[in-house]
């Protein structure tokens, strides 16, 4: 299965390409959130979930060695319901990306945190003489983070589940592909393949420059607790947001990995493929 280094890796360039997704996203720290909250009450990622809840439930998928959610039933049960609370619908998403109308406006977004910001804000205080006459770096917070009436914590569900709905889409789309490449080379699902995997991906996880952190604040905490699959906790909020922030600290591995099963080219491939298919089909879906 994609690792969370791969999870934040899609989600920051799915953005970067600003298509369908990134228009209609406006609470992204809620979207980065929900690209982790499948595997939140599985037990494995987040320590001390006191209830778990089964892989086959969190993700939509019957057991198997390589498991395939059925994110267009996730689309069809939650990711539609929250688009029209939100008043969210296609044609809207398109205005936003209108050239002719100029420069979409972004005054809106809740944005999550910067890695590379947060290194910098720290480095201020204990080298002070390094920075002098450098600016410093604008905060992602902004008054909205606070704004939770009822139309506010709407768009913020929308886009937490959007953002689990990414997750299912990239682990259905590595799975089929990692059951393509097995077909192809005559192997056979087993112990011995599943560690070679989960190797590789590991690897190529760690290889991806990422730079986003989720943030909590009362508006993520009030969509997690409405998110209508199942309420999301505070305390597993902030327990997930703590993970998230550890693997994007640690994420420095080797940028040329030789992995022991899949290929550089495999990755190359089905990574492309995970940023660009959330485009299409939202816009093919969204209405």
């Amino acid at each position: 299965m994609p690792s969370w280094n791969i999870h934040i890796a899609q989600a920051e360039r799915v953005f970067s390409q600003k298509g369908s997704v990134a228009r209609a996203v406006r609470d992204r720290n809620a979207f980065l959130f929900g690209c982790f909250v499948p595997d939140i009450y599985v037990g494995y990622m987040v320590p001390a979930v006191e209830l778990p809840i089964a892989y086959r439930i969190t993700h939509l998928a019957a057991p198997a060695h390589i498991p395939k959610p059925r994110e267009r039933e996730f689309w069809e049960t939650y990711v539609a319901p929250a688009a029209k609370r939100a008043g969210i619908a296609r044609d809207a998403v398109e205005r936003a990306g209108d050239a002719s109308a100029g420069a979409a406006d972004t005054s809106d977004l809740i944005l999550p945190a910067s890695l590379k910001a947060e290194a910098e804000r720290v480095s201020r205080v204990h080298y002070p003489q390094r920075y002098e006459g450098v600016p410093e770096p604008p905060s992602v917070a902004c008054a909205a983070d606070t704004h939770v009436d009822a139309e506010a914590v709407a768009q913020s569900v929308f886009d937490l589940v959007l953002g689990t709905w990414l997750h299912l889409v990239a682990d259905n789309l590595w799975n089929t592909r990692v059951n393509e490449f097995l077909d192809a080379i005559g192997g056979k699902p087993s112990e011995e393949f599943r560690i070679k995997k989960q190797d590789d991906f590991d690897l190529f996880g760690k290889a991806l420059p990422i730079d986003s952190l989720p943030r909590v604040t009362p508006r993520l905490v009030a969509a997690a607790a409405a998110f209508p699959q199942y309420p999301i906790e505070e305390t597993e909020v902030r327990s997930t947001i703590g993970v998230a922030h550890e693997i994007v600290r640690t994420n420095h591995g080797d940028r040329h990995p030789t992995y022991r099963l899949l290929t550089e080219e495999f990755f190359a491939q089905v990574f492309a493929e995970s940023v660009a298919l959330p485009d299409r089909l939202l816009a093919e879906r969204l209405g």
